[in-house]
């Protein structure tokens, strides 16, 4: 199980297929069930949740790193929808915001899943493990710091554009790249998990448009997966809107800080 999980992961490319692996059916059960259901919840609590998912299919399941990111992205259609009604509807963004930031998102997606086969896995997992530890640590730091409004349209649409690219390439679904970029520009945690459920619906339609031409996506996977995160988004957002902005916050960095040191460790210890 560990070769087989470390051949699917270990290539010089993200998109590079491997045909070697099997998973039987219903340990692959358990480890999208287990991996979605808590991400989900990650998701409606603190908005970076889905980071979770395709490591646990590629290092636990054994699934070929290319059709975890698709079936990863798919299922984050699904939790964007039902947990962006759940915050938008509890914390109202303005329009201009949100096209300035999901527009660009949609954009930086269809390049980043379109550069799928020429990107080095390593590299932008160990990115995201660093971007998400440091984050953290600055979040934890500004904790009792008061936030202020959003950045301008120019600065959002290139956040939108960054994170949609890189989202795309990796898996994460969004809020682990947006919610950091927007702490260091000291928005408020609560309209920072908002803009971070919403982008997750172009960035994901995006990436399975072009995942799905290029036949990475495997579409029972993929609504399992969406269909586990959906359960658990919906409690963690219920849990999320009776907690106070300042544990929320604490939560936040917390989070972050814990993926990035795991998520950096299971990278050295898969490509190392």
């Amino acid at each position: 199980m560990v070769a087989c999980s470390r051949r699917a992961i270990e290539s010089q490319s993200i998109a590079q297929p491997n045909h070697g692996c099997s998973v039987r059916p219903d340990h692959m059960l358990w480890i999208v069930a287990v991996a979605a259901l808590v991400a989900g919840l990650l998701i409606g609590l603190t908005g970076i949740g889905g980071v979770l998912v395709v490591p646990a299919l590629t290092d636990a399941g054994g699934v070929p790193l290319e059709r975890a990111v698709a079936a990863s992205m798919f299922g984050f259609l699904a939790t964007g929808l039902v947990g962006g009604l759940v915050h938008l509807r509890r914390t109202p963004l303005r329009s201009r915001e949100l096209l300035s930031l999901c527009l660009p998102a949609a954009l930086g997606a269809l390049a980043g899943a379109a550069m799928l086969d020429i990107l080095p896995a390593f590299a932008i997992r160990l990115f995201i493990a660093a971007l998400a530890l440091v984050s953290g640590v600055q979040a934890l730091a500004t904790v009792h710091a008061r936030g202020t409004a959003p950045r301008s349209a120019a600065v959002l649409a290139s956040v939108g554009f960054a994170v949609g690219w890189g989202s795309a390439v990796s898996g994460t679904g969004g809020p682990v790249m947006l919610i950091p970029l927007l702490l260091v520009l000291r928005t408020p945690i609560v309209p920072t998990i908002a803009f971070a459920q919403a982008i997750q619906i172009p960035i994901a339609v995006a990436a399975t448009i072009v995942n799905a031409a290029a036949g990475r996506l495997d579409w029972r996977l993929g609504l399992a997966v969406g269909t586990l995160l959906v359960c658990g988004t919906i409690t963690g957002a219920w849990l999320a809107g009776r907690l106070a902005v300042r544990p929320l916050t604490l939560s936040v960095a917390l989070a972050l800080i814990a993926f990035g040191l795991w998520y950096g460790y299971a990278t050295v210890r898969v490509f190392g």
